[in-house]
This record gives structure tokens, C-alpha cells and sequence, in this order.
């Protein structure tokens, strides 16, 4: 294709330097942490702390103060959760609550789903309390996805937060979902148990949640008649703190909808429950795919304000008029953005998941194929007014599905199937300022030279051959750059551990974990970006 020389004058600057670069901190190196779950958090005090799972040894914690460095380091352990099941278990959240960090953990007591709430002192790292806070009953053996059935959600404006406990089999009304409203001091402020009127819906499925303080708690769940989605709908519930039962209303357009998947936002401005949704659907040939869906909701009278359909036209007409590709995008929304103007940003990636059988038709090996970027802004009422697409070519392992950067965002990790360590440095970052854009990746360093026409593209499998690069989106302009720098020699590279990131947006700074390598050294610092 004959399209490098204006085209990339026009709307791309491929350079290794950029006079807008943001500035970097970086702390002194430290051992190389070893497979397992890793995360940064970023705190309102100035410190940053460090979390990651070893297999079998504890929590190893990690404090670094405002001048970046290390104050704290040590390894927790527990005789109320078991060390030796950190890799098997399931990190439901970390969060910042009152001051400190609480940890979310799910472990099995026999086959006993079981939440524990951990919470650690800023400065020391050091254990404030720990405490079992609830369970689920007993699962199938096997069935191991069962278990991740408790759900976190933390209110961005305030300490409150909501613990949701589904049971997937349950019949009776205390037995499908269970809401645990608490405020900042970890006291339960009210327990709410869901329930439909329509008994025939046996079909339930919890999808979403907002927290307003200590007012009251929005959740959103899918039911149908069965399995293949016969009379399913999307359920809007609101559950005051003064209340024990649900208000709730469906949502008339979604009227036999199949498998749905959501991620809501409770928007204070506007007095607004953003709900993005994604919906499994059927084409008249029997090839199924997922439609999305951008509905605002009014939390008092729990009324459809309006509903818009995520056609992705302007990614579409970025493809075909910037890139000059004649395919149209094929991303699944992961997450939303609601900025300050009351605009939204919807992120999108390209996803293929690929599964191997053996003979009894159980998956024996699962990978999830990460391609092109999608970047959707959307005006306050849904319409869509701009659109971006970047190309790149990720292997993950495990299945990956939509909507899965809304649950890294939070801190929610498990070991899936053919999960790989690798995962760490694959997907995407997005960071939104209020003068400019960012995506960050991992990518190849064959690929920073090319165009973004992604069947040049060499296939990111091998974190040694990787350097994080920054894209900085402005108007039409695209600027792409080596965050990190870029690297002299072939066997060097910069590579950042998107998994374990943070950004906070008071002060847009992004904190992740570098890994520097040269040669067969490796070592990994602590690094903080402030962008513009």
C-alpha cells in the first residue's frame, strides 16, 4: 500500500524521542518477582504500595513513599488463610479505603468459597487486621469458575463499598444474590437479598453495580426462562440503605436479549446511570456475535433515559480513511471512561479465543489472540464524534473475555486455564488528561517502524523482544514514542507490566512495574509517569 509519506506526515510522528515526553521517576531495583498476581496501588497520601502473590510463602508488601522510595518490605502471612493456595485463589479487589489498603481474597475452605477482608498500613506495610467476612455454599467438585461469584465494588467518591455475594445455583430468594453495603469503617450498614417478581425467570445472572455512598446501591443482573435466553432481560435494581428489598425495573428494550455482559458508572453530574452493555445475538446465517449498547438511566424514577447502539462508525471511518484498510473494526468493548464533561471514552480491543479439546472434550489448553485498539469518544448524549484504532498483535494465555480491563481496573485477578505469567505484559493501558490522551503497550521492536496495517505485524509472544510504547492522541495528530526510551542493543528492552498498573487522575500519574533487561540480566524498578 502506497500511503507512508503524507499519510504519515499528516496524522503520525514516529519518533524514539518526543519534546512532549512525560517525565519519569524510577526507584532503586529489586528482585524480580516470580509468576503470580502483581499490583500496583496508588495512595492518597503520597506512597505507593506493592502487592504480589508468591506460590506458596505469602503476600510480599512493598511501600514506597513520595520521593520514590522503598520504606517498607516484607512477606505477610496468615493462619486464617492458607499461604500455600495464594496461586489457586482469587483476588476479588484492591482498593483504597479509609487511608488504607484492603485486599479482597476468595480461597476455598474444603470446597467452601471463602471472603476474606486484609488490610495493611500505608507506611509499614504491616497487617491491620484480617478477617473472614463471609462464604458461599459448597460447589460442584470441578467446578472451580463457580467460586468466583463474589464481586466488589468501591464508590470513587467516598470509602463505601458493597460486597456481592451470587450464587449461580441457588433457587430460593437467599440464595441467588446477597448485598453487604458497608461505609469507610468496614461497618455493614445494610444486607439486601435480590429477588424478581417474575418466577419464571429461573435463569439470573448478576452483572453489574454502582455504589452512591452510603445511600444506597444500584445493581444490574440478566435473566431469562433458560440457558438460550428465552424472554431475557436487563433488570435495573436499586437497593436503599434504609430498604431490605429491591426496587427494580427492566430495561424495554432489552427484551430477549441472550448472554449479556455490563460495566455501570453512576454519573453525580448528571444524576445518571451510564450502563454499557454487551449482548450475545445470532445472525440469520447462525454466526454469533455481541452487540453494544450505551443506555442512561435515571436513578430515581429508574426510567430509560435513552439508549444508543455502539455502532463504531467513527473507528470504522478511521480504518478505512486513516489506515486505509478496506476490513471494518472488529473490537469488544472492555471499558468506560466518563470524563470530566460529562463525555464518555469507550475502549475496545480486537479479541479471538482459541481453545484445545482432548478427547473427552475437556479444554486442555486455552489462548486469547489481543489485537487492534479501539478508542470510541462519545458526545453526552451516546452520539459517537470521534474515533481512533491502533494496530497490535498479543498472544494471552487462558480466555480472555469483553469487559475484562473494567475487573483489572480493580485489582481482580485468577488463574485461568493456560494462564501464563506473559499476561503480565500484554493488552493495553489508556490514561486521559485533561490536555492530552495516552495508550500504552508492549509491543515488538520490529514493529515501531511499521505502519499500522496489522498483517505486517509480528506476533508479541516473547516479553524479552519487547519495549513499552506510548502513543499521545490529540486532534488528528498521533505521536508515537518508546516511553521507557528506546533500547541500543537487540538483546536489550524497557518493558512495563500493564497487568499491575495504577493511574490516578488528580495528579496523572501512572505507576507500573519496569523491567530493564540487558542481555540475560534482568532487573525490575518501581517507575512513575506524570503525564500532561
Amino acid at each position: 500500500m502506497k500511503r507512508l509519506g503524507l499519510l504519515l506526515l499528516a496524522f503520525m510522528c514516529f519518533a524514539c524521542a518526543y519534546a512532549g515526553a512525560p517525565k519519569i521517576e524510577k526507584s532503586e531495583s529489586f528482585e524480580v518477582p516470580a509468576m503470580g498476581w502483581s499490583k500496583v496501588l496508588l495512595l492518597k497520601n503520597g506512597n505507593t504500595a506493592y502487592f504480589h502473590f508468591t506460590k506458596k510463602d505469602g503476600i510480599e508488601v512493598k511501600i514506597f513513599d513520595r520521593s520514590r522510595k522503598m520504606i517498607a518490605n516484607q512477606t505477610v502471612t496468615s493462619e486464617l488463610w492458607n499461604p500455600k493456595r495464594l496461586i489457586s485463589s482469587v483476588v476479588e479487589g484492591l482498593y483504597e479505603i479509609n487511608g488504607e489498603p484492603v485486599l479482597f481474597l476468595a480461597q476455598f475452605d474444603g470446597r467452601e468459597p471463602t471472603l476474606y477482608r486484609l488490610r495493611f498500613d500505608p507506611f509499614t506495610g504491616n497487617m491491620v487486621k484480617e478477617e473472614q467476612i463471609g462464604t458461599m455454599p459448597k460447589i460442584k467438585a470441578f467446578d472451580v469458575a463457580s467460586a468466583d461469584k463474589f464481586y466488589i465494588e468501591k464508590d470513587p467518591n467516598s470509602d463505601c463499598y458493597v460486597v456481592i455475594y451470587f450464587n449461580a445455583y441457588g433457587r430460593g430468594t437467599e440464595d441467588r444474590i446477597k448485598v453487604v453495603h458497608y461505609n469507610g469503617a468496614h461497618k455493614a450498614i445494610n444486607v439486601g437479598y435480590y429477588e424478581l417478581a417474575d418466577e419464571t425467570l429461573n435463569y439470573l445472572n448478576y452483572i453489574g453495580a454502582v455504589v452512591d455512598g452510603d445511600k444506597r446501591v444500584f445493581i444490574s443482573t440478566y435473566a431469562a426462562s433458560n440457558l438460550k435466553g428465552e424472554n431475557g432481560h436487563v433488570f435495573i435494581s436499586r437497593l436503599n440503605s434504609t430498604d431490605s428489598t429491591f426496587f427494580s425495573k427492566p430495561l424495554d428494550f432489552t427484551e430477549d436479549f441472550r448472554d449479556t455482559k455490563s460495566v455501570m458508572y453512576y454519573n453525580r453530574k448528571s444524576n445518571t446511570i451510564q450502563l454499557l452493555a454487551l449482548a450475545y445475538t445470532k445472525s440469520r446465517g447462525g454466526a454469533g456475535y455481541y452487540l453494544s449498547f450505551m443506555s442512561y438511566i435515571d436513578p430515581e424514577s429508574m426510567g430509560l433515559k435513552s439508549v444508543k447502539l455502539l455502532s463504531g462508525e467513527k473507528t470504522n471511518e478511521y480504518v478505512h480513511n486513516v489506515l486505509q484498510l478496506d476490513k471494518n473494526y472488529q473490537g469488544m468493548p472492555q471499558n468506560m471512561i466518563v470524563n470530566k464533561d460529562n463525555s464518555t471514552t469507550v475502549l475496545s480491543e480486537e479479541m479471538i479465543q482459541q481453545t484445545t479439546v482432548n478427547q473427552y472434550g475437556a479444554v486442555i489448553s486455552a489462548s486469547t489472540v489481543l489485537g487492534g485498539i479501539g478508542i470510541s469518544e462519545l458526545n453526552e448524549d451516546g452520539t459517537e464524534r470521534s474515533g481512533y484504532v491502533l494496530m497490535k498483535n498479543q498472544l494471552a494465555g487462558g480466555i480472555i473475555n469483553p469487559l475484562y480491563m473494567s475487573s483489572r481496573k480493580k485489582g481482580k485477578w485468577m488463574s485461568l486455564i493456560g494462564y501464563s505469567d506473559y499476561n503480565s505484559y500484554i493488552s493495553y493501558d489508556y490514561i486521559g488528561t485533561d490536555n492530552n490522551r495516552y495508550i500504552i503497550f508492549n509491543d515488538n521492536t520490529k514493529n515501531f517502524g511499521k505502519d499500522e496495517d496489522d498483517r505486517r505485524r509480528a506476533l508479541v509472544n516473547n516479553p524479552n523482544k519487547l519495549n513499552t510504547v506510548c502513543y499521545q492522541l490529540k486532534g488528528n495528530e498521533v505521536n508515537k514514542f518508546y516511553l521507557f526510551g528506546a533500547t541500543e542493543e537487540k538483546d536489550q528492552s524497557n518493558t512495563c507490566y500493564i497487568d499491575a498498573s495504577d493511574y490516578m487522575p488528580a495528579n496523572n500519574t501512572y505507576a507500573t512495574l519496569l523491567i530493564e533487561r540487558d542481555g540475560h540480566e534482568r532487573q525490575v524498578r518501581m517507575a512513575w509517569i506524570t503525564f500532561e
